[in-house]
This record gives C-alpha cells, sequence and structure tokens, in this order.
C-alpha cells in the first residue's frame, strides 16, 4: 500500500480554502498549502482562512506572488524578490519555519522554464526550501475525473505528494469546484489500503533550507 501525501496550490479562496480545511479536519489529516501571495494581499476572507490552517496545525508555503510566469520566463535577475521575496514578506509568521516554497510550473509541467541559474542560487542564499510534487492529477479541469486519475497514480509508487488546488478552477472564471470531490478520494484511497502523512516524499524535496539536495540542471537554464 502506498503513502499519501496532500498538498494544496493556488489558494486562498475562501470558500475553497475552508471547504478543504472541513474535509481534512473531519478526516483528521494534516496537508501543506501552498499560497500565491497577489491572493494573501487582497482578501482578509483569504487571510483568516490560511490563519485557520496554521492553527489547525497544517503547513503553509510559498507559490510565487503573481502565479503568472515561471521564474525560468521571468527575464530578470530580480525575479526571486518579485514573486519569492515579496510572497514571504505578506506570509510573515503564517509561513513554515522551514520557508517552504513551490515555483510556478506551467500547470505542472517540469521543464528548463522552472528556474534560471541565478533563481536557483537565490533560493539557497535565502536559505528557502524547494518543494514540488510528483503527481499532478488536473483536478482543476473536471469537478470528478481527477480522483480516477489521482487513485491510479497513487498505485504505481510508494510514495506520492500529490498537488490539488483550492480553488473553483483554472484559470481564473472557471468554475469546475474539484475539491467537492475530494472527502471521496481520501475516502477512496483509505478503504484501498493506503496512508496519509504530512512529510514530502524526498524526491520532491529538491532545496531544504538552503541546501540543495537533488539536481536542478533539467529544471533550469
Amino acid at each position: 500500500m502506498a503513502r499519501i501525501t496532500l498538498t494544496f496550490d493556488n489558494g486562498p479562496e475562501p470558500r475553497w480554502t475552508n471547504h478543504v480545511l472541513d474535509v481534512l479536519a473531519k478526516r483528521g489529516l494534516k496537508a501543506s498549502f501552498f499560497i500565491i501571495g497577489r491572493k494573501l494581499a487582497t482578501s482578509r476572507e483569504g487571510r483568516d482562512a490560511v490563519e485557520r490552517a496554521k492553527r489547525e496545525g497544517h503547513w503553509i508555503g510559498n507559490h510565487s506572488y503573481n502565479h503568472v510566469y515561471s521564474l525560468g520566463d521571468i527575464d530578470r535577475a530580480d525575479a526571486v524578490d518579485v514573486e519569492v521575496v515579496k510572497t514571504f514578506d505578506v506570509l510573515g509568521d503564517l509561513a513554515h519555519p522551514d520557508m517552504l516554497f513551490r515555483p510556478f510550473c506551467n500547470a505542472g509541467i517540469l521543464d528548463q522554464r522552472v528556474f534560471k541559474g541565478v533563481d536557483v542560487e537565490r533560493v539557497q542564499a535565502a536559505g528557502y526550501s524547494c518543494i514540488l510534487f510528483n503527481s499532478v492529477p488536473r483536478d482543476w479541469e473536471h469537478k470528478d475525473a481527477w480522483v480516477a486519475r489521482a487513485l491510479e497514480d497513487v498505485s504505481r509508487r510508494d510514495w506520492t505528494t500529490i498537488v490539488l488546488h483550492d480553488i473553483a478552477g483554472y484559470p481564473d472564471g472557471v468554475d469546475v469546484r474539484p475539491m467537492l470531490m475530494l472527502d471521496e478520494f481520501i475516502g477512496r484511497a483509505t478503504d484501498a489500503g493506503h496512508t496519509f502523512e504530512q512529510d514530502y516524499s524526498p524526491d520532491c524535496v529538491l532545496i531544504s533550507k538552503g541546501k540543495r539536495l537533488r539536481d536542478l540542471g533539467h529544471l533550469s537554464h
């Protein structure tokens, strides 16, 4: 049977972030939320939801400020300041002590657009931790089709760090409501004998508190 780590990107969206938190509380599970800085900075209700997540024991990380371009596609040396440092400034003490950062990856595509070499250097120098994923069931596209995709993917490896999204849909304006199926996914995974934990699978931790753990050549240029 497999281990599953739940992570959620692209919030906060108050309705859906709180819905996810309700499901996790019901199931007694802890997860990670990777936050878009712009959303947090412009929504008091969104900040309330993230504060709730932290109170309830979930880990809060950084998923860029604007969520429009990968760092590797931003043609300026200070991209980390613009997208990453700015988001940690907005997060303040909500951020996990290890300063968890997940880069924007163009709908889960892991290629050389993720970083420029200077971005990796800046992330390491700042002492941040870079967390990726090994399962992207594309939940933002359809309310329920993602559940079967996710369960099949989980069955293929010993430990899955899955990325889901506490949003209505993507891009902005799409109303798919995929997290209506979160409880069903957790229930079916549990019935299949899989277990949930908060730590990340080692293959998804690229940098830990500034120390590079894995080769990033395929993710940078």
